[in-house]
């Protein structure tokens, strides 16, 4: 089921609203231009960081870093400013913390999570077990016994999950199962162990951490024919066998030259919130054509429209950018677009391109259709410092708590959460 919290994150957020504007009302219109402790106002989206606009819409904002990045000025200021969590986009990755047998490297994971927690910011784990023979160290794809092949993924998952234990807050367990290009299985070794491998890796991992969020991510089932409603099938299937999954990511890799389908895109992801579970875009970028001189502007009408999708399914709890800024995106040396695909929401000197006002935008648009303008502009001259009355005084504590109590609901409410199998 979909946890409370994000159930109640987008009511309470008005409601928090309302009781900010009436504290200001008490103290006297003559005040009525004071600037709030706030700057952000979502009638003036360009007064909002694209993290204040996701978390008064109770979702999450995030991209991707490697430990580099972490400490470029320009990479990771911009990432603490506009993202509330952050994917390792590479360091928590078999190949990466385990390349050999038995020699475990998670230092630059490490650095991720710690510049994670420095700043306030959640964390996703990617990934597990990610169901790709080409990006499966090369000494496990030559195990051809199954009992070893099955230890080989146990001792995976335990030894990464406890490393990151309460520093990750949730998972991408199973990563890619599917054909990349079709609708079967992927052909990965992991298969070899069997139909009940991706229910028994979730197992495990719950019962390393239960607190931890479990999620399936899967590539193309925006655009690859019939792959949307094989992943459906396969979720459904975990679901019926009381598998302890929290969530399923679409990555959303877009392509160049393939306008989305806003209508379909919405239906898809409400398709897996129908069945209990949350869904979340996890790897969204959207390159375009260096020939293009409308790319950025079709770019922008994309990430938009992505962004309004998630906002208007209830269970939508995420929308990660893989990348931060077209200089660092993985796309580039992949080889299969024209370069530079110029795909992310800051351009190489980290400025702001049409697809990041498009995401404010957005992400403004619910906000300011359920709350009330507050002017927070300066006053054009010194504001005139008034007594406070004893009823305003009196007003004033009652709404503050009220404040005192609506944070414990949330408190509580974010303690509790429910899984299919629960």
């Amino acid at each position: 089921m979909i946890r409370t919290t994000q159930r109640l994150a987008p009511v309470l957020g008005m409601v928090l609203c309302a009781l900010l504007s009436m504290t200001a009302a008490m103290i006297s219109p003559a005040r009525s231009g004071a600037v709030t402790a706030s700057s952000c106002v979502p009638a003036r989206p360009t007064s909002c960081t694209l993290r204040e606009l996701a978390t008064l819409n109770g979702i999450r904002i995030g991209a991707t870093a490697e430990a580099s990045e972490t400490t470029d000025a320009d990479h990771a200021g911009t990432l603490v400013r506009e993202f509330d969590s952050v994917t390792p986009e590479n360091a928590m990755k078999w190949y990466a913390t385990q390349a050999d047998p038995g020699v475990w490297t998670f230092t630059d994971a490490d650095t991720v999570v710690a510049h994670a927690a420095a700043h306030d910011m959640e964390v996703r784990g990617h990934t597990l077990v990610w169901a790709q023979d080409s990006y499966t160290p090369a000494w496990v794809r030559a195990i051809s016994d199954p009992a070893v092949l099955r230890a080989a993924v146990e001792t995976q998952i335990t030894t990464t999950m406890n490393h990151f234990r309460g520093s990750v807050h949730r998972w991408d367990v199973v990563n890619e199962p599917l054909a990349s290009l079709g609708t079967g299985r992927s052909t990965s070794v992991f298969w070899s162990l069997g139909d009940d491998w991706i229910a028994e890796a979730f197992a495990l991992a719950h019962s390393i951490d239960p607190t931890a969020e479990l999620w399936l991510n899967e590539y193309g089932s925006d655009w690859v024919p019939g792959k949307h409603e094989a992943l459906v099938a396969l979720v459904r299937e975990l679901i019926d066998r009381g598998v302890p999954i929290d969530g399923v990511g679409l990555q959303t890799h877009r392509l160049p030259g393939d306008p989305l389908d806003a209508a379909r895109f919405t239906a898809q992801l409400t398709d897996f919130t129908s069945l209990g579970l949350q869904v979340a875009i996890t790897e969204l970028d959207v390159p375009v054509s260096p020939t293009d001189p409308d790319a950025f502007a079709r770019q922008a009408v994309e990430y938009g429209a992505i962004t309004a999708a998630c906002l208007s399914v209830r269970g939508c709890a995420e929308i990660t950018i893989w990348g931060v800024s077209d200089g660092s995106t993985w796309l580039d040396a992949l080889g299969v677009f024209p370069t530079p695909t110029r795909p992310l929401l800051f351009d190489t000197a980290f400025q702001p391109k049409p697809a990041y006002e498009a995401v404010r935008a957005a992400l403004a648009a619910p906000l300011v259709a359920a709350s009330p303008v507050v002017d927070t502009s300066p006053p054009t001259s010194s504001p005139e410092i008034l007594p406070i009355t004893g009823a305003e005084t009196t007003a004033a504590a009652t709404v503050a708590f009220l404040l005192i109590g609506l944070g414990l609901l949330l408190r509580r409410s974010a303690g509790h959460r429910m899984r299919p199998s629960d």
